[in-house]
């Protein structure tokens, strides 16, 4: 810890850092080969639209979206992508909020 506050020294951060980079790019890693394997199979004939269907299912139920937010980020810029997940995930908080007050 950098003091008494209990707030990560530089190193900490610096090693936080490189934790997350590491998980962030095993996940980007193991997201594109499940979604690779599932459309080629489709692509290939391998498999038919019923199990490309439950394949596409249980992916989205997995991963959820690759950017939490509505619509998609194609010609939006950097601030505006930040701000629309900022937006979703409080949205997201709040919903949860609500549904653990309901079942007190």
């Amino acid at each position: 810890m950098n003091d008494d506050s209990g707030f990560p020294s530089p190193q900490e951060m610096n090693a936080w850092l490189q934790r997350e980079i590491k998980d962030t790019t095993k996940a980007a890693e193991l997201r594109i080969k499940d979604a690779a394997s599932f459309v080629t199979a489709y692509a290939s004939g391998e498999i038919n639209q019923g199990e490309a269907e439950q394949r596409l299912h249980e992916f989205s139920k997995r991963w959820g979206d690759a950017l939490p937010m509505a619509g998609r980020s194609e010609n939006m810029t950097d601030e505006e992508i930040l701000r629309r997940i900022d937006e979703t995930r409080a949205t997201q908080l709040k919903r949860q909020a609500g549904r653990s007050n309901r079942s007190l």
